[in-house]
This record gives structure tokens, C-alpha cells and sequence, in this order.
């Protein structure tokens, strides 16, 4: 009889801690699943990559970097014999199928920056970038910038957060040290004497009822 007991509370030990084991995994994977962003209810996947944000702010983001980078950096597809000289520049005609003209463009861009952002640094008269034909088509220069062969790597992190306003900053470290033939990285390095930072703060705002970016950069 003392065997049986014994056999029987033994067992019970056993399913106990398998039981309290697998508890412990399933709530350990969930916290590194999701965490909340500082300030918030939201919840968001983590990625270095991208701002603490919840996923459709950094589904923003992504889309805004990925067309900040074309304006400034990449250009669009052109067509090379439709051209217009203005100032003394060669333009050629934007062939994109996001966007049919110079206003359209514009409204394509309010999807993801403010009005002023827009009419002050992208679209400004001071910026050579584009033109408008007299049919009210959308044009481009030729000619593309290089990359900052430097750039190693950015932490991001949120500094406020509330109904109308987002703000959050980028610390970039960039080195002389091959930068550019090492992996991106997205977590501060363990020798940051090594690399010069330069700190850039994005500012999310409400406007026409919806998230927009007020101001943007490119890192590299």
C-alpha cells in the first residue's frame, strides 16, 4: 500500500512541474513576442530596425523611408525623351505608375508628410529636384547623390507620445572602420568610442486624421 502511495504521489509530482515548465515557456515567449511602447497600451513587434511603434506606424515609417529615399537618394524611372528645360536644367518626364502627374505626386506624398514638410523641403521652389510641365506633367533631374559610405548603424527610441504627437530619435554611429563592409547593427555597440554619433528626432503629428511625418532624414 505504501509503495502504491508513493508511486501515485511521485507521479503527481511529475505532472506538476511539466505543467509549471510549460507555463513558464509559453509566458517567456509572449514578453519577447511583444512588448509595450513606453507611454501606451500598444503593442508592437520588436524590430532594431524600425521605430517602437505600433505595426501600422512603422508600416509608416517603412513606406516613407522607401519614397524619401527616391526623392533624395535613388530617383524615379524616367522617360528620356520627354524632356523640359527650366533655369537652365534638363528635366525628364517621371513615368510611375503611383502617381500620373506633378499633383498627383504631391497628394501621393500627403499620404506620409505634413503640408509644410512638403511645400518646405520637398517640393519648395529652392529644391531643384522636380518641375512641372506646362501640361501639368511631373518632371525630375538626372542625377542621384551617393551614399555616406561611413554609416554603421542607429538605435531608435520613443521620447513622447500622445494623441496628436509622436516623437522619437535615431542615435546613428558612424566609423572609419570599414563601415561599409560590416552588417548594419541596430543595439548601441560595446565600444562607442570607436564610431561618431549624430542624433536625429522624427516628429509624428495628426493632421487631416492621420499619422504624418513633419520632418524626415536618411541616415547614410
Amino acid at each position: 500500500m505504501k509503495k502504491k502511495l508513493c508511486l501515485f504521489l511521485a507521479c503527481a509530482m511529475t505532472a506538476v512541474l511539466l505543467f509549471g515548465c510549460g507555463s513558464s515557456t509559453t509566458d517567456s515567449a509572449e514578453e519577447q513576442e511583444a512588448v509595450t511602447t513606453p507611454g501606451s497600451n500598444i503593442e508592437y513587434e520588436q524590430d532594431g530596425s524600425l521605430p517602437p511603434l505600433d505595426k501600422d506606424l512603422q508600416t509608416l515609417y517603412q513606406e516613407a523611408q522607401g519614397l524619401y529615399e527616391q526623392i533624395s537618394l535613388t530617383g524615379f524611372d524616367m522617360d528620356t525623351s520627354d524632356t523640359l528645360e527650366k533655369d537652365g536644367l534638363v528635366y525628364y518626364k517621371v513615368n510611375d505608375s503611383r502617381f500620373s502627374d506633378y499633383d498627383s505626386f504631391y497628394s501621393y506624398l500627403n499620404q506620409y508628410f505634413t503640408k509644410d514638410f512638403i511645400d518646405e523641403e520637398i517640393m519648395t521652389e529652392s529644391n531643384l529636384r522636380f518641375a512641372k510641365g506646362d501640361n501639368g506633367d511631373l518632371y525630375i533631374l538626372d542625377g542621384n547623390r551617393g551614399t555616406n559610405i561611413f554609416f554603421a548603424g542607429y538605435v531608435m527610441t520613443v521620447d513622447s507620445q500622445t494623441d496628436k504627437e509622436i516623437l522619437f530619435t535615431s542615435t546613428v554611429y558612424y566609423t572609419m572602420d570599414t563601415a561599409n563592409e560590416a552588417e548594419i547593427f541596430y543595439t548601441a555597440p560595446e565600444d562607442p568610442e570607436n564610431y561618431t554619433t549624430k542624433t536625429y528626432q522624427f516628429d509624428l503629428i495628426q493632421e487631416d486624421g492621420s499619422w504624418k511625418f513633419d520632418n524626415f532624414y536618411l541616415f547614410y
